[in-house]
């Protein structure tokens, strides 16, 4: 079995790699047959990645012309993101491909981010997190990042050795251009080095720890009939997946060890993926406010866009910047690490490199999550 760790979470998959094919359908056509402009957008929003592939997002449609975007509060990470900050990131990369994907059909969309106030520090709440309204317009050109769309993944794969030059790393940091977020990479072999060694030394913490790696695997949705069933979280299908399931490998207690075959097949796969990353970037903000969280996950989308435009793969690694307790120690070293200090903030730290594009991850139909 084949085992590729996805940021903090795994993904189990068997060699033979079959997805129920409703479980992909949404990257297909993408709001055809879909009257409402808001509705075509957002059946294009929804292919943004998403923390742990939750797609934590709710679309209120009940007034006219108007999208109001709220955190489902059923989709949050309370062990490894306890904050809500990584889910913000993800609503941010939504918000932002819904954009595009409403310039490209010729209406503008006007955004107020947390148009009914802030949230707490502590975690995020029923208010919306930004609301936009679409206007026809017809002089409005589609930004030629939407293009890449149907190219994006989160590749989790081992890269190989070519390392990017100063060309792409400034094509992706003009593509990451927000209000108070900076890209900033590294292809140098030692400090690249040093930073494959904390992000080892952050699977190895998140993995080991009970509740993280226990919240991890229990979003693992094990079979095609589960898949479909729920297509977010991490799938395990295909035929070496189905024996091990008859073995009681993928049972739910079993899953859920951090001393068990899962776990350890999980952190080998993340290790070597992790070993084989020729550059890091990473978005530094100026501060670590709510907005900016969101801003960070839309100055990530275009970051991914901009990579799948010019054949480049991008694997976020959230450990090493979760706000658990276990993992303070690496949180400070990794900033210390980057040069970061307060009240400047990593958002997000990514591997940079080439491999193979994968399937598409699955995702929820547009029902799933809009109000009308």
């Amino acid at each position: 079995m084949r085992v590729l760790a996805a940021g903090g979470v795994t993904t189990l998959l068997a060699g033979c790699d079959t997805l129920p094919a409703a479980a992909t359908a949404p990257w297909h056509e993408p709001g055809a047959g879909e009257t409402d402009p808001r509705r075509r957008a957002l059946a294009w929003a929804l292919l943004a990645p998403s923390p742990h592939n939750l797609q934590s997002w709710v679309a209120d449609l009940r007034e006219p012309g108007l999208i109001r975007l709220s955190v489902d509060l059923q989709r949050l990470l309370p062990a490894a993101d306890p904050q809500n900050r990584q889910v913000l990131i993800g609503c941010g990369a939504f918000l932002e491909l819904l954009c595009l994907a409403a310039a490209a059909q010729g209406q503008r969309a006007d955004v107020t981010l947390l148009p009914e106030g802030d949230y707490a520090a502590g975690g995020v709440d029923a208010r919306p997190f930004a609301s936009v309204r679409l206007t026809a317009d017809a002089g409005l050109r589609p930004d030629p990042l939407f293009a890449a769309v149907p190219l994006r993944r989160s590749n989790r794969a081992p890269y190989g050795d070519r390392v990017p030059d100063a060309a792409v790393l400034a094509t992706l940091a003009a593509a990451a251009r927000r209000p108070g977020l900076t890209l900033r990479a590294s292809t140098e072999p030692a400090p690249v080095r040093r930073l494959c060694a904390l992000a080892a030394a952050g699977c190895r913490v998140e993995f080991g720890d009970a509740a993280t790696w226990a919240e991890s695997a229990g979003l693992m949705r094990v079979g095609a009939a589960a898949v479909a069933a729920e297509p977010s979280g991490f799938a395990v299908t295909g035929l070496q997946a189905w024996f091990a399931r008859r073995l009681g490998l993928l049972d739910d207690e079993t899953r859920r060890r951090t001393d068990g075959v899962v776990v350890h097949s999980a952190l080998a796969a993340a290790l070597d993926a992790i070993g084989h990353t020729p550059a890091w970037v990473w978005l530094v903000s100026a501060d670590n406010s709510r907005r900016t969280q969101i801003e960070a996950g839309r100055a990530y989308l275009r970051t991914d866009l901009a990579a799948a435009q010019q054949g480049w793969a991008l694997h976020p690694n959230s450990q090493l910047l979760q706000e658990f307790d276990a993992m303070a120690p690496l949180h400070r070293r990794l900033h210390a690490e980057l040069g970061v200090a307060a009240p400047a903030r990593v958002q997000m730290l990514v591997r940079l490199g080439l491999a193979p594009r994968p399937e598409p991850a699955p995702r929820r139909p547009l029902g799933r999550f809009v109000r009308s």
